[in-house]
């Protein structure tokens, strides 16, 4: 059994969307009360309020506030509480580790744009006669049309997204594990700026671009606006709606592009690149890095990762380190410099440089793969180092 998540787009009322915001500032009064609670414990009486200890106080609040905080589904109320208690672990995890710890912060308003059901049950969705319906306790009716049927699977969670004027429901069911006929192919992929990947068949995945003229356009003109003005927050509204349109085309671009992968072949070879490492920040390298971000290589690599585990694909990381320079024919090393071919000096070998990095990367992937797997057991690299022709 594994889980799946359907992301559908909501329809909503003009009141409901009123009373989902309403709801969003009362759950995110609770997380400040909650945090304030936590903090005022340990500076004044040095005690530790546990994530139980508020789950039993959240029965008290709901019988005092029946307005407000009684009148939502306490579901949703202990999903505010249990994403703090998340908040305070992720910190107590980067102490530990030395790291820079970031102790949990009070949110605005702005900052509230989830809202997690804990526990949901199954009945909680419903069907209509087009589409479904979801409604909690003290939530408005949202009505859904996702693209495919929603699985008959158990609801494992649900989430509201409130992004700008638009509501999102996630739902994650359980649903039994499909893999896909077993491929012998494989193939190698080389992330790049210039384009987005190239793979070792010679297939180019194009670099995503940004709309930057009208991205700098529109911040100019909220530069210009008085701050806290309604023109500036239609205008903030406006930009954010069209970076996070951007955003959604990019991303289903991303799963056409994996899922045309993960379906041709048995083997998926990437680069193990330290993305936050490379992305460092500098004025000398501002633009590189811009360029290199808006590529999205760890979403592209995670895509492929999680959909190779889903499809029973064999997946793997290789070191990255001279994929470049070596000739994948006779294995000599060249530096080709800012030119995109690649030219062997030792057997006169010429092409594209990122489709030749690719072919490195092939060679490499299937090797660690077969190393693993010959100590190990049976599996599909026998067929993967037949089918796959490497000039060594």
């Amino acid at each position: 059994m594994v889980h799946t998540t359907y992301q559908c787009r909501g329809k909503i009322s003009k009141a409901g969307l009123c009373r989902l915001d309403w709801i969003r500032s009362v759950l995110n009064r609770l997380y400040n009360s909650a945090l304030e609670e936590r903090k005022d414990a340990w500076e004044k009486e040095e005690k530790s309020v546990t994530l139980y200890d508020q789950l039993r106080g959240l029965t008290h609040k709901r019988r005092n506030d029946p307005a407000g905080l009684g009148s939502i589904a306490v579901k949703a109320e202990r999903g505010m509480l249990f994403r703090l208690e998340r908040a305070f672990q992720a910190f107590f995890r980067r102490c530990k580790a030395g790291e820079n710890p970031g102790y949990p912060r009070f949110r605005p308003i702005s900052r509230m744009e989830t809202i997690d059901i804990v526990d949901p049950k199954t009945t909680m969705v419903k069907k209509r006669a087009r589409g479904y319906a979801i409604r909690p306790k003290g939530f408005p009716t949202i009505r859904l049309f996702p693209t495919r049927p929603l699985p008959d699977g158990e609801l494992k969670a649900l989430r509201i997204v409130r992004k700008p004027n638009r509501v999102y429901v996630d739902l994650t069911y359980e649903v039994e594990k499909q893999p896909f006929p077993k491929c012998a192919s494989a193939v190698g992929i080389d992330l790049g700026i210039r384009k987005r990947a190239v793979l070792s068949t010679g297939e180019r995945i194009e670099r995503n671009t940004r709309d930057w003229p009208e991205i700098r356009r529109q911040q100019r003109r909220i530069a210009r606006c008085r701050r806290g003005s309604n023109r500036r927050k239609k205008r903030v509204r406006r930009l954010a709606g069209m970076r996070y349109r951007e955003g959604v085309s990019n991303r289903n671009a991303c799963h056409r592009q994996t899922t045309g992968i993960i379906r041709k072949n048995g083997l998926i070879a990437v680069e193990k690149l330290d993305i936050k490492g490379m992305s460092t920040k500098g004025l000398k390298r501002k633009g590189l890095n811009r360029e290199m971000l808006s590529q999205q290589w760890g979403l592209l690599r995670n895509q492929l990762q999680y959909k190779a585990e889903w499809a029973g694909r064999e997946f793997v990381e290789v070191n990255p380190q001279y994929t470049s320079q070596d000739c994948h024919r006779c294995g000599a090393r060249n530096r080709p410099g800012r030119s995109e071919t690649y030219r062997c000096s030792a057997c006169d070998l010429r092409m594209d440089r990122d489709h030749n990095a690719a072919l490195n990367i092939l060679r490499a992937g299937v090797l660690a793969l077969g190393a693993e797997t010959w100590a190990s057991g049976p599996s599909v690299v026998p067929e993967l180092c037949a089918d796959v022709k490497l000039d060594i």
